[in-house]
């Protein structure tokens, strides 16, 4: 079965990019969200096994608030998609539901690479709770 994968981008040029490469890959995409608060709504509705998250969305809330509330609410794990290497930006997206870091702009392979990573990881992490 198809690991199921729901984007958080408010750039359309990089959902496009993001959705192929998923695509290729053989996930399934869950949907896309542009802001914080639909990317909650969509993980009640759609239920995916991994969030690709940017951080600096517009909105109501940002990426790293918005993972936050999926973790509480939803318990699933999120990468961080962004460009901003700012030490307090990394440090404040530290949380539990955070199973990896990818630095824009994103290869294909490397996508690959974290979302198997943050599926076996989250499986291995609540078989130990």
């Amino acid at each position: 079965m198809a690991k199921k994968i729901l984007i958080v981008e408010d750039d359309k040029m990089l959902c496009t990019i993001f959705e192929m490469f998923i695509k290729q890959l053989g996930y399934e995409l869950t949907g896309i969200s542009h802001s914080g608060v639909d990317a909650i709504n969509l993980c009640k509705i759609t239920k995916p096994d991994v969030v690709l998250m940017d951080i600096h969305l517009l909105g109501e809330i940002n990426g790293i608030e918005a993972a936050r509330e999926i973790h509480r609410s939803f318990d699933v794990p999120v990468i961080y998609i962004t460009s901003d290497i700012e030490e307090p930006t990394i440090k404040n997206a530290i949380y539990k539901n955070t199973y990896g870091f990818l630095m824009k702009p994103i290869y294909q392979s490397a996508l690959r690479v974290a979302i198997e990573f943050a599926v076996a990881k989250h499986h291995y992490d609540k078989l130990n709770d």
